[in-house]
């Protein structure tokens, strides 16, 4: 709890700063006297003055500012002014300088933040990490049924797709497993997650997608694929319909089992089932869906070479969609006495060929955060969670569940219930998979374009989700504050430091966006502000421009509580049945 705190506080001062430094160089720059740089909002705890400016730190961790003569956040007369800043020379004051280099100052703060994104991309392209490979890869997983991905027209492409006849019959329908996803409307995707944003982002309009996939002898066919994403579940988000391409890497090899029999091993890569390209969740759709008795050929890559070997599944019970920590894992044994806590149930859960969707679920349900007790009246570990779970096909198995306060019991008192769940038949091999990892670093020549092109497709995107905003396309309970910001941060620290750096310069650069909203006490307001007194030739008055600020005021501070209580909702529905 303590370390997280800690790792908001510096990214939250990190983004202030670089916010800060942009209004204060800028301000120095144009020969603007500067009294105070400060991090933190009064009361000042400490500091240092070097030559006009007190460089200092401020008890509240949540903000920062520059104090310049005759730039307030709450408007001065001129008499308050001279009184405050009377030892300054005029023509150093901030209202007395040249419209332009006001403008500049302003502008400067959130360009800074947009300076940090860049910088942040180019230190995660330049440093590199070891990642999960579906982070940096563009390849299609399993395709759903009748989904806009499984329907989508693919017109074959030559050097130029504009030569394309898009009123002719397709070349084929319906992407693929492995397929690639290059550009959608010209826009290079690095990873599926980029594929999935830009369909949400798409508010349902048709999009020109460019396809790559292989062809038998290793060649590579382009196809342009124009799709309309669509709403497929309750969320309202339209999609493709399509996941992430996780590699089948055999984790471990359960004893008795086909797997075992047939000579799988750890570490192999199941590269085809019965001749199709699969993956992770196509394989496991497809080992389920095979008619007891029939065998299944499997091309497995292992070390350099490539093996086929041929095996039978078998029917065994699942617990579709529910997911437990500590993980089953059957490669060691060090978990396998500890009491399985539930981390999701859930109809899209394709975790390992031990877990899978559809949870058929009775009475109370589970939830996350429940701690299962006992399974059919003997106390619960994960190892037997798991034998009862796996030698119970189609059987109800009763579970005793605690499900511990919320909120020190505020909110819920903590509970015991009794739950039962189906173990659902299904055939399996008998593997568990696991995560292939890669090292990802960009060749230092293309760290800089990259990590410009990622700067600029973090703003598009942000000003996408504004424009979807306004227009009602998205929902405003989709807006997070201050408690979202901590939680994803957070979060991404725990996975290590390529994932922290890269939610920090995201949320970098949505404050850029946000703050360059013509909204009063925002700097897009005070630059409004600027335009129209460059259009009607002198300043704004005092009494109009501290109404404006009030009113700004007023909403920032609706704004604030709007996000937090839309943050404390999910966090309650997280929490509560």
């Amino acid at each position: 709890m303590i370390l997280d705190l800690v790792v908001f506080l510096l990214v939250l001062g990190l983004l202030i700063f670089f916010h800060e430094l942009g209004h204060f160089l800028a301000a120095k720059a144009c020969g603007i006297y500067c009294d105070r740089f400060s991090l933190g909002m009064p009361p000042r705890l400490f500091g240092v003055r070097l030559g006009e400016t007190d460089y200092c730190l401020g008890a509240l961790p949540l903000g920062g500012y520059v104090k310049m003569a005759g730039q307030e956040d709450v408007p001065m007369d001129d008499e308050e002014r001279q009184e405050t800043y009377a030892h300054v020379p005029p023509e150093r004051w901030f209202n007395n300088r040249p419209l332009w280099q006001r403008f500049i100052v302003i502008l400067a703060g959130p360009l800074m933040n947009l300076v940090l994104a860049v910088i942040l991309y180019g230190v995660i392209a330049a440093v590199g990490a070891w990642v999960p490979e579906a982070e940096v890869d563009n390849r299609i997983g399993m395709v759903l049924p009748d989904s806009p991905a499984a329907r989508a027209p693919m017109y074959l492409m030559t050097d130029d797709k504009q030569k394309v006849d898009l009123s002719a019959a397709p070349d084929a329908v319906g992407w693929q497993t492995g397929d690639r996803i290059a550009t959608i409307n010209d826009d290079t995707m690095t990873s599926i997650k980029d594929v999935a944003i830009d369909a949400i982002l798409s508010a349902g309009k048709p999009l020109d997608v460019v396809v790559e996939r292989a062809r038998a002898d290793g060649s590579l066919a382009r196809y342009l694929s124009p799709v309309k994403p669509e709403a497929m579940v309750e969320d309202g988000y339209v999609r493709f319909g399509v996941d992430q391409f996780e590699t089948a890497l055999i984790d471990h090899v359960m004893a008795g089992t086909p797997a075992k029999d047939g000579g799988l091993k750890e570490g192999d890569i199941i590269l085809r089932a019965n001749g199709a390209l699969t993956d992770r969740a196509t394989f496991i759709k497809a080992v389920e869906a095979i008619p007891e008795g029939e065998t299944l050929t499997l091309d497995i890559q292992r070390d350099s070479q490539t093996l086929e070997i041929a095996l039978q599944p078998r029917t065994i019970g699942r617990f579709r969609g529910l997911a437990t920590a500590p993980q089953m894992d059957f490669a060691t044994h060090a978990t396998d006495d500890a009491q399985p806590t539930v981390v999701a149930v859930s109809d899209a859960l394709e975790q390992n060929e031990l877990r899978s969707t559809d949870l058929d679920r009775k009475g109370q349900g589970l939830l996350p955060g429940d701690i299962i007790e006992k399974v059919n009246g003997q106390p619960a570990s994960v190892a037997v969670l798991h034998a009862v779970e796996y030698a119970n096909p189609g059987a109800t198995v009763e579970l005793q569940v605690r499900r511990p306060a919320v909120l020190y019991g505020y909110l819920r008192d903590e509970q015991t219930v009794t739950v039962e769940v189906t173990a659902a038949p299904v055939r399996a091999i008998g593997i568990q998979f696991g995560t292939k990892m890669v090292f990802h670093r960009v060749p230092w020549v293309q760290v800089a374009p990259e990590a410009l092109r990622q700067g600029y497709q973090a703003m598009r995107r942000t000003l996408q989700m504004v424009a979807l905003l306004v227009t009602g396309s998205v929902s405003p309970k989709e807006l997070g504050g201050p408690v979202m910001i901590y939680q994803v941060t957070t979060t991404a620290a725990r996975e290590g430091y390529w994932w922290l750096l890269k939610i920090t310069a995201f949320i970098s650069a949505n404050l850029c966006v946000f703050n360059l909203l013509p909204l009063p006490v925002l700097d897009g307001g005070m630059l409004l502000c600027f335009v129209i007194e460059g259009i009607r030739r002198k300043p704004l008055s005092i009494q109009f421009q501290q109404r404006i600020q009030q009113v700004g005021l007023v909403l920032i501070i609706g704004l604030v509580l709007f996000v937090t209580f839309n943050d404390v909702s999910r966090w309650v529905a997280m929490h509560l049945p």
